[in-house]
C-alpha cells in the first residue's frame, strides 16, 4: 500500500514576499516609467502587497495541473493613505503555494 503525502502549502507571509520579489524582477520592464517613479516613492508609507480574493477569471490562466485551492492572488499597489485600501494597483500575481508546483502570472498595469 501506498501512502498518501500532504504537502503542506506555502505560507501566506512567505508567498507575498515571493509574489513581491517576482513583481520587482519584472517592473522595470512591464510598468511605466512614470508608474515605476511613484511606486518607488510612495512604496514605503503607503505601499502594500497583500493577498485578496480572486477578482478575475484566472481559469483562463492556470493549467489543469493546478487547483485553485493551492493559488493565491497577491495585488501589489498603493493607497491614498496608510490606513485605506489599496486603490493603485501597479500588479496581481496569481501564485501557487503548492511547493512543488510553483507557477505564477502576473498581470501588469496599463
Amino acid at each position: 500500500m501506498t501512502k498518501i503525502q500532504n504537502t503542506p502549502l506555502i505560507d501566506e507571509d512567505e508567498i507575498i514576499e515571493i509574489a513581491y520579489d517576482l513583481f520587482l524582477d519584472g517592473a522595470m520592464e512591464n510598468l511605466e516609467p512614470a508608474d515605476q517613479l511613484i511606486f518607488a516613492l510612495q512604496f514605503e508609507e503607503l505601499g502594500a502587497a497583500e493577498i485578496v480574493p480572486f477578482s478575475h477569471n484566472w481559469q483562463d490562466i492556470i493549467n489543469d495541473n493546478i487547483e485553485l485551492e493551492q493559488l493565491s492572488e497577491v495585488v501589489i499597489g498603493l493607497a491614498q493613505s496608510p490606513d485605506a485600501e489599496l486603490d493603485d494597483i501597479f500588479a496581481r500575481v496569481l501564485i501557487s503555494r503548492h511547493p512543488s508546483k510553483p507557477f505564477h502570472h502576473i498581470l501588469w498595469k496599463k
